[in-house]
């Protein structure tokens, strides 16, 4: 039995996490950027929530299949 879609689904569920941390942690310290500049930060946000949700989709597939 492999586990690489439950390491694959954890993976997406910690960039969703971290995605989500860098859009909304300027709401919560009164507009800091972390990155040094506010672009960075919805790229990094953009770029790890789309991944989270691509690595997510993908195991859900995969474990889908194994029951096929």
């Amino acid at each position: 039995m492999s586990t690489g879609w439950l390491l694959r689904l954890v993976l997406g569920v910690a960039l969703c996490a971290l995605g989500l941390f860098i859009a909304l942690r300027p709401l919560f310290t009164h507009f800091a950027v972390l990155t040094g500049a506010r672009w960075l930060d919805v790229a990094f946000a953009f770029v790890f929530l789309v991944r989270g949700v691509m690595n997510i989709k993908s195991a859900l597939n995969r474990r889908g299949g194994m029951n096929r």
